[in-house]
Order: C-alpha cells, then sequence, then structure tokens
C-alpha cells in the first residue's frame, strides 16, 4: 500500500529526509492592508520577521481549493493520504478537512488526523506517522495509533516578551506595564489550546518551573523538545543552559513555525516532552 502524508504549516516542516511522500499545504498569512501571503518555503524568515515586526498579522486556514486539489492530485499515484493538520484547539483547520474528507470521493482513502499539535509536536508525529507507514500500517491504523498516542499531550508555553500580545489585544497595555515593572513571567499551558498556568517573578525562574511541571507530568522522560521564536543570542543559552542544570537533554531545537509567531512574537519557548511511541510517559 502507497500512502501519501499531508501536513500544514503549522509544523515547520516541508521536508523529512528520506522520505519523499511528504507534501506541504501553506496556511495563510494577512497582511494589515488586506494581503495574502502563502505561509510556504518561498516566505524566507528574516522576511517574515521584517513583516510580523512591523505590522500585526493574522493568520488563517489553508484555501481548502488548493488542499483537495493535492488530495485529487495524490490520489492519482496513492492509495491513502493522511493529513497531519494544526491542533482544532487553535484553528477551524481540523474541522473543516475533516468534513471535505468525508465526501464520497475522499472516504477511506483520506484520512485527517485529529493531531491536537502544532510545532515540534507536529514534527514528532510526522517522525512517528513515516515509522508506522514504513511497518505497512494501513491510514486507518496510522490515525487511530496516533489520536491515542497524543491525546494528553501538555507542553509550556513562556513569552518573555509581551509586547505581541499586547499588540493582539490578548492582554491590555496596563497589564503588561505592570507585568515589566515587577518582572513577571507568564507561563502558559498548552495541551491542544493554550490557557493560563502561573506566573513568576523571572524569566529564568518561568522556565525551571515550565521544567518542573513537565517532570510532575512526564516522570519518565529526561528528553525536552523546545521550539523558539527569535531572540537574542544571551536569552539562547541561558535557555539552554537552564534546562540542562534541571536534569534535561534537548531533543529537538526548532524556530517556531510563522503562523504561531504571528500570535506569540519574538522571545517565545514552548517546552514539550519528548515522547516514545509504545511507552506511556504521562501519568
Amino acid at each position: 500500500m502507497k500512502i501519501a502524508v499531508i501536513t500544514d504549516s503549522s509544523s515547520g516542516v516541508n521536508k523529512i529526509e528520506g522520505f519523499k511522500d511528504l507534501h506541504l499545504v501553506p496556511l495563510m498569512i494577512t497582511t494589515e492592508d488586506g494581503q495574502q501571503i502563502a505561509d510556504d518555503e518561498k516566505l524566507i524568515a528574516d522576511d517574515f520577521y521584517k513583516l510580523n515586526d512591523s505590522q500585526l498579522l493574522k493568520t488563517s486556514q489553508s484555501i481548502p481549493g488548493i488542499m483537495m486539489e493535492k488530495w485529487d492530485e495524490l490520489l492519482k499515484e496513492y492509495d491513502e493520504v493522511i493529513c497531519l493538520l494544526l491542533s482544532k484547539g487553535l484553528s477551524g483547520q481540523y474541522n473543516t478537512f475533516r468534513m471535505f474528507s468525508q465526501e464520497d470521493e475522499y472516504k477511506g482513502k483520506v484520512h485527517v488526523i485529529d493531531t491536537n499539535s502544532v510545532s515540534i509536536i507536529l514534527k514528532r508525529q510526522l517522525e512517528l506517522t513515516i515509522n508506522l507507514i514504513n511497518e505497512g500500517k494501513t491510514g486507518q491504523e496510522i490515525k487511530d495509533i496516533m489520536e491515542e498516542h497524543y491525546n494528553k499531550t501538555v507542553g509550556y508555553i513562556i513569552p518573555k516578551s509581551l509586547d505581541q500580545l499586547v499588540r493582539g489585544g490578548r492582554i491590555s497595555k496596563a497589564a503588561a506595564g505592570l507585568a515589566k515593572i515587577l518582572k513577571i513571567t507568564p507561563i502558559l499551558k498548552y495541551d491542544g489550546e493554550i490557557d493560563k498556568q502561573d506566573k513568576t517573578r523571572t524569566f529564568k525562574k518561568a522556565v525551571e518551573e515550565a521544567l518542573t511541571l513537565l517532570k510532575e507530568n512526564y516522570p519518565n522522560s529526561n528528553i525536552v523538545d523546545i521550539a523558539y521564536s527569535r531572540a537574542d543570542e544571551e536569552t539562547l543559552e541561558l535557555v539552554k543552559k537552564t534546562v540542562s542544570d534541571c536534569g534535561y537533554e534537548i531533543g529537538l531545537w526548532d524556530e517556531m513555525p510563522n503562523t504561531i509567531t504571528c500570535h506569540t512574537g519574538r522571545e517565545t519557548f514552548a517546552f514539550m516532552p519528548y515522547q516514545v511511541w509504545g511507552e506511556k510517559l504521562w501519568k
């Protein structure tokens, strides 16, 4: 059985070495003047950051016509297509394309997985999916495994700078100003959605607390995957040293996808557990 894999740009991945059956369908970025930009490999990171620093960007789902055209194209060559898309808690992407996958021409052939994921978690899911394809699993078997394995994933997000959250209206200028004066750093919980978890008095303490929370939830794991938006070298090194001092090894160390940085801005770090297939790392 021949299976193709589609992901969107929230994974931050457009190719995987040694696997030629991976395809990217981009999410969309909209500028303040209404221009729509595909978040694909043509959007260079430096150009994206110049845009994001200068204006408030918005994001939207992949264009349905482009996604379904890709399905039609792939089903001429492949028996099945697996779609690993942005978490339904962050976007309507999953629900939209799950609905389309139930149409007669796609039902049983296109499998839209409820990933609960984004960024480095989605990248790990892509790795596992490819391993399962190589083991000879069917699309439905892979869907069932992925949805069971990742339905309890919990990680933590720390924005060192609150500027983008203020610009996007997610917190007030007054609250951000007070946080800056008091050196308060928030910790956000990610479990498919993003919610407030806690706050600490410094960025370093926030990183330490996030790692402590990970250890409580995943006591058998000593590997942490980290996604980050651009920050100065001193901050990057501080994070690496703190992770090491807390007894963790870094697995993935990847820049955040553009569509996530649109909402978080610079100097944001996400800490996610590395979950090995076949091992129950959570409590």
